[in-house]
């Protein structure tokens, strides 16, 4: 499957030259309800299942409440406790909306050569409510299973909430849906109480600082860079293609020594932006 990651040409030069995707802590992306919807709606099922729980599943109402806790709004996705790391693409080429917020660039992956898993967001509010009742259900009984032990949870029930997190993660306001995002997903099994691995880094922007992580992508996941529609276009062209050659990745220098292919494409949108 092909994905498109569309930003600006300083981003377009870094991820060339280094390898490395950078991953943007959610609660600094675009849609100021990130996280909080599928949080929401994971815990709204959690309650509901309390409130039908006989006295016969006390292990269940504990999981429950255990869960809830630890997919609490409040310190969970308002502090630093456990931040969520997102990079995202989409499965739609040349798209005039992306251009336009994103940037005049847009590098084209496979997504079969990306080291970590990517997942689709959920735009619609029928298939985020089944998709948070099947996890959550999930997440309980694992939890449960290990508290009707010696009433302690382990790693299956850390892994378990990392799930619900990550589910989260995917969860879109349906305004959005035009993007049909798909995102690369990095912090929600990770613990900074007792995991220290990710190594989170500064850029600014504006009058603050926003928190990311680097991720490294193969460059044989990078298929093409798309120029966008530009008042330029042209000379963006050249010179994109100038610096692909001289990363030893243009189709001329790939017939001689066999290395992978990075095409430059020209977007066809015949729009004149500023």
């Amino acid at each position: 499957m092909r994905l498109f990651h569309y930003t600006d040409v300083y981003a377009v030069k870094s991820i060339i030259e280094n390898g490395k995707m950078w991953l943007t802590d959610s609660r600094f992306l675009n849609d100021s309800q990130e996280m909080h919807d599928g949080v929401e709606r994971i815990i709204n099922y959690l309650e509901h299942q309390k409130k039908h729980f006989s006295h016969r599943h006390e292990c269940l109402e504990r999981a429950a409440g255990y869960l809830a806790q630890d997919l609490g709004l409040g310190p969970y996705f308002k502090s630093e406790r456990r931040p969520v790391y997102v990079c995202s693409f989409s499965a739609q080429r040349d798209l005039l909306s992306q251009w336009r917020a994103y940037g005049s660039y847009a590098i084209e992956f496979e997504s079969d050569d990306i080291p970590l898993h990517v997942k689709y967001c959920v735009y619609d509010a029928d298939e985020k409510n089944t998709q948070a009742a099947h996890e959550a259900l999930s997440a309980l009984e694992i939890v449960a299973s290990e508290m009707s032990g010696d009433g302690l949870c382990g790693a299956p029930s850390f892994e378990a909430v990392a799930n619900l997190v990550s589910l989260a993660a995917t969860f879109k306001d349906s305004s959005f849906s035009e993007e049909k995002e798909v995102r690369l997903i990095l912090g929600h099994d990770k613990d900074p109480m007792f995991d220290q691995r990710l190594r989170v880094q500064f850029r600014a922007k504006g009058n603050y600082l926003i928190p990311y992580v680097e991720q490294e992508i193969p460059i044989k996941a990078i298929k093409a860079i798309h120029v966008g529609p530009m008042r330029d276009q042209d000379l963006a062209y050249t010179s994109m293609s100038a610096f692909v050659q001289s990363q030893s990745l243009s189709e001329s220098i790939y017939a001689e020594r066999k290395q992978h292919c990075v095409k430059v494409i020209k977007s066809s949108i015949p729009y004149r932006a500023p």
